[in-house]
């Protein structure tokens, strides 16, 4: 068994010494830290370093509040503004609505009264159709008036052509005339001048239209004058 040079020995227990002093020391404070020795060195400040630092952040405060209290102010001033520019605007709205309604009623009424013209100048050009027609029918072909017939034939024609025109007005402006004859009278629609005992058609049956009603929607513009069966 070999052994150890007492010198090699010696060495090794120097160098074992030197690490267990080494582990026993204090490990280093990290980089920037303050030390024991700084904290212990460092000076506590005196009540009047505190007091100074406590009022200049009482004085901070202060003026942050009046900061906030100024921008709540223009705030509320400016949605004051504000609703007020949105309660004008829908005055504005509103009245221009009831202008607009108003113009829209002015047109209805004007519109029922230019129908009410053009059915009054209707029913003449009917009766002057009829009329013509009537008295057409009542000249016999070998009649020493036979020069009356072309005028007459002319009249029921220019007649007829100023009906189908003012017609044609009455359907742009969307109004119908009322379908009475041989219908079952209607209240609503109608009212009865006259009636008549008969047997060949239903009580409550429409003889015969004396005038013509008409409608536009569901309004009612004139109402049909008719004869009306009864048992």
């Amino acid at each position: 068994m070999s052994t150890f040079d007492p010198q090699r020995r010696q060495q090794l227990l120097e160098t074992l010494a030197q690490w267990v002093d080494d582990l026993a020391e204090a490990e280093p404070s990290p980089p920037g830290a303050a030390t024991d020795e700084d904290t212990a060195q460092a000076p506590a400040p005196d009540l009047f370093t505190l007091l100074s630092q406590l009022t200049a952040l009482t004085r901070e405060t202060q003026l942050q509040g009046r900061a906030t209290n100024r921008l709540h102010t223009e705030l509320t001033g400016k949605m004051d503004t504000m609703n007020g520019q949105i309660e004008s605007l829908g005055g504005q709205v509103g009245g221009l609505e009831s202008v607009v309604r108003k113009v829209s009623d002015v047109r209805r009424e004007a519109r029922l009264e230019v129908i009410s013209e053009i059915l009054d100048v209707r029913d003449r050009f009917v009766r002057g159709l009829e009329e013509a027609q009537r008295r057409l029918a009542a000249i016999p072909r070998w009649s020493v008036r036979f020069a009356q017939r072309p005028v007459l034939e002319a009249l029921v024609q220019g007649n007829a052509l100023a009906c189908e025109r003012l017609d044609d007005v009455l359907r742009r402006f969307e109004v119908r005339e009322i379908a009475c004859l041989g219908k079952p009278f209607n209240p609503t629609l109608m009212q009865a001048s006259e009636v008549a005992q008969t047997t060949e058609a239903a009580p409550g049956t429409v003889l015969a239209v004396f005038r013509a009603g008409y409608t536009t929607g569901d309004r009612v513009l004139r109402f049909a004058d008719v004869k009306v069966a009864t048992s």
